[in-house]
């Protein structure tokens, strides 16, 4: 029986995007792409269920600041091809133009990543269709922001219905005080930085997506049109399609 969530000893919100309802009826295929947390806490059994699995390809999402200061650990010794696309790099840091006000709640966050992580998401598209690409997965820190807007990406170009989509990400709740209970032991400097984040960006609420799916629908009308606007071809859709869904 195929599992939503896959348990590793490292990473703590691993997950299967298989078997979601999509375009026509079909559904997504099981063990083809999964979503995480950093991939860096892989232990050694965890790089065995990995390689059991077929995991080829790993998409990282961090910025190049985080790659550089914890790097990618045990994945670096794994038959896997690590593809870094950055979607921000220290945007919390950037310095902003006077009179400029920070987003105020994680739908804006996330309307803002939509655009400002468009080639790194683009990108990641093209990955996931590449002939050489079989099982892949694409994470960030805590596998909820970055790599919950890419998921809402793929999962609304294979046609999984907004409900599908809001459900996913709010998946992560289940798992976001472990999270951050990890985050406040391995990295207690960044709890300043942490507190400067809109409240209801700490967790994974379901009314977040709610939100960022109107405001897709009012900036793009659609997830094709959105693909298009950030330089993905309809004949890319058609070939994500193909290769992710299957008749049930």
């Amino acid at each position: 029986m195929n599992s939503r969530r896959v348990a590793l000893e490292g990473p703590l919100n691993f997950r299967d995007l298989g078997g979601y309802v999509g375009l026509d009826g079909e559904t997504i295929r099981w063990q083809q792409i999964y979503r995480s947390d950093s991939l860096h806490r892989l232990t050694s059994a965890d790089a065995s269920q990995l390689a059991q699995m077929g995991v080829k390809t790993a998409i990282d999402f961090r910025a190049d600041d985080e790659l550089d200061r914890i790097g990618i650990g045990p994945l670096g010794e794994l038959e896997i091809d690590h593809v870094h696309l950055p979607t921000v790099d220290r945007a919390m840091d950037t310095v902003r133009p006077e009179g400029y006000e920070p987003p105020s709640t994680a739908a804006e966050v996330y309307r803002g990543m939509l655009q400002h992580g468009a080639r790194a998401y683009a990108a990641a598209l093209r990955t996931l269709i590449a002939p050489d690409t079989s099982s892949a997965v694409y994470f960030c820190m805590a596998g909820k922001d970055r790599t919950g807007i890419f998921s809402a990406v793929v999962l609304g170009l294979l046609g999984v219905s907004d409900s599908d989509i809001v459900a996913d990400y709010a998946l992560t709740q289940e798992v976001v005080e472990a999270i951050h209970d990890r985050r406040r032991t391995e990295s207690p400097s960044v709890e300043d930085l942490w507190g400067k984040l809109p409240e209801d960006l700490l967790g994974a609420h379901a009314s977040a997506m709610v939100t960022t799916l109107e405001n897709l629908y009012l900036d793009y009308g659609s997830w094709v049109s959105y693909a298009t606007n950030i330089g993905i071809e309809e004949s890319e859709v058609t070939a994500l399609r193909a290769k992710f869904l299957e008749l049930s």
